[in-house]
């Protein structure tokens, strides 16, 4: 039981209608989302214009960002990085967009900082004619005041708690624990996405590695349910119900849930799943992953890339 709960750190990979509204606003920009709107279709989308851009298809990635942030107030994920994408995008193409305000919501809303901007040589003169150094200082300022600090500290304990409890007689308390603790907090503080906790994971909270140990906790149908109705309203990932719920599988079924199992020396208890594909597919595009085949496809190029 042990090994299950160590590889599931490993199967984590960065990337990475329903709900209230969200407002991402400055003097100059306010983007509302209205109540109606699902993220889900959006994140299904961003796969897509991840592959354009993957396979330098510039004009078409665009296209289909520009669309795209004509109906949802733009997300900025790990491992996508779509808003970064698309004013870079707009630069090299020269699309007239308001570049402007898409760079004061990546600083304030989504944690990016002026010397990860200021990497990009294409937004060398648009940060230069665009903004004054006190200005780019101050959208930094305002994230860091924006962040609620109690709810990151209560997080980083429980990760911490998550991982010394592996393999102790305590573990399954600390996970029924950690349960109710993120029930309670997401209920009173709403969903840790970027703009409430900030990037949580550059302090190693990896949220989606415990949640991938709530398998046997007795509230795991009332947290999954508060996880997808905050998948639809963009602020938790899809990746993050992955692991949920891969949690559940491969502890209870010894299978997987968003692809095929087969038996082998190291899994021997694994059940071969022998599904249709496309059940699969389903499955996952019910919670906004993307196919098997684009997850398969972009896994191989991360895999070049690191040879």
């Amino acid at each position: 039981m042990k090994n299950f709960f160590l590889s599931s750190i490993v199967t984590i990979i960065f990337l990475f209608s329903c709900g209230s509204k969200r407002n991402i606003s400055s003097e100059n920009y306010e983007a509302t989302v209205s109540s109606e709107i699902n993220y889900l279709p959006y994140y299904l989308e961003i796969y897509k214009a991840d592959s354009l851009l993957t396979m330098k298809k510039d004009l078409e990635a665009f296209q289909k960002l520009d669309s795209l942030f004509k109906i949802y107030a733009p997300l900025n994920q790990l491992g996508y990085s779509e808003m970064l994408n698309y004013i870079i995008l707009s630069q090299k193409l020269g699309k007239n967009i308001d570049s402007k305000k898409y760079i004061e919501s990546l600083i304030r809303d989504w944690g990016i900082t002026v010397k990860e901007l200021k990497k990009e040589k294409t937004l060398t003169n648009l940060l230069k004619d665009s903004f004054s150094d006190a200005e780019l200082l101050s959208l930094e300022k305002q994230h860091k005041d924006n962040i609620d600090w109690e709810y990151r500290k209560i997080l980083k304990e429980m990760v911490i708690a998550d991982q010394n409890s592996r393999g102790d007689q305590n573990e399954p308390q600390v996970d029924e624990d950690n349960m109710k603790k993120m029930i309670h907090l997401i209920k009173t503080k709403g969903y840790p996405d970027i703009p409430t906790a900030g990037k949580i994971a550059d302090e190693g909270i990896m949220l989606p590695v415990m949640y991938h140990h709530f398998a046997r906790a007795d509230e795991y149908k009332e947290f999954k349910a508060l996880l997808l109705e905050n998948i639809k309203k963009g602020k938790a990932g899809p990746a993050e119900m992955r692991q949920l719920m891969m949690g559940k599988y491969n502890l209870v079924y010894e299978q997987k849930y968003f692809s095929q199992t087969t038996r082998d020396i190291k899994h021997a208890r694994g059940i071969t799943t022998n599904y249709p594909k496309d059940t699969f597919s389903i499955r996952r595009n019910k919670i906004g992953l993307p196919s098997l085949e684009y997850e398969e496809w972009k896994d191989n190029l991360m895999k070049q890339g690191n040879n």
